[in-house]
C-alpha cells in the first residue's frame, strides 16, 4: 500500500478499527488536526482537502458521495461518524443478546 493508504479500506463492518487506523495514519501524515477543526485559513482550506483526497482513497466506492458532498475534511468526518455510530451501537447490542443467549443455553 502506498503511503496514503491503509491495508483495508471503510467498508459496512469495519468502520472502529478504521476510524483509528484512518486517524493514526492522518497525525503521521501530518494532516490529523484537519479532521476535527473547521478550515478557516487558505492553508488549513488546502490541508482539508488533501485530508479528504486521503480519505477517499481509503473507503469502498459506495462511501464516496458522503465524502465528495462535505465542505470540507470535517464535515466528511462527521458524516462518516454519524453514518456508523447507529450501526456500532445496533452490533453492540445484537452481540450482548447473543452472548446472553449463549450463557442461558
Amino acid at each position: 500500500m502506498g503511503k496514503d493508504r491503509l491495508d483495508e479500506p471503510l467498508d459496512l463492518h469495519n468502520y472502529a478499527t478504521w476510524k483509528l487506523r484512518f486517524e493514526l495514519l492522518c497525525g503521521e501524515l501530518g494532516y490529523g488536526h484537519a479532521l476535527f477543526a473547521v478550515p478557516i485559513s487558505e492553508a488549513d482550506v488546502i490541508m482539508s482537502n488533501k485530508v479528504k483526497s486521503v480519505m477517499a482513497k481509503n473507503v469502498k466506492n459506495h462511501h464516496l458521495q458522503t465524502i465528495v458532498r462535505a465542505a470540507n475534511a470535517k464535515a466528511a468526518w462527521d458524516a462518516l461518524a454519524a453514518t456508523f455510530a447507529s450501526t456500532c451501537n445496533t452490533r453492540k447490542i445484537a452481540l450482548r443478546q447473543e452472548l446472553s443467549d449463549f450463557k442461558m443455553a
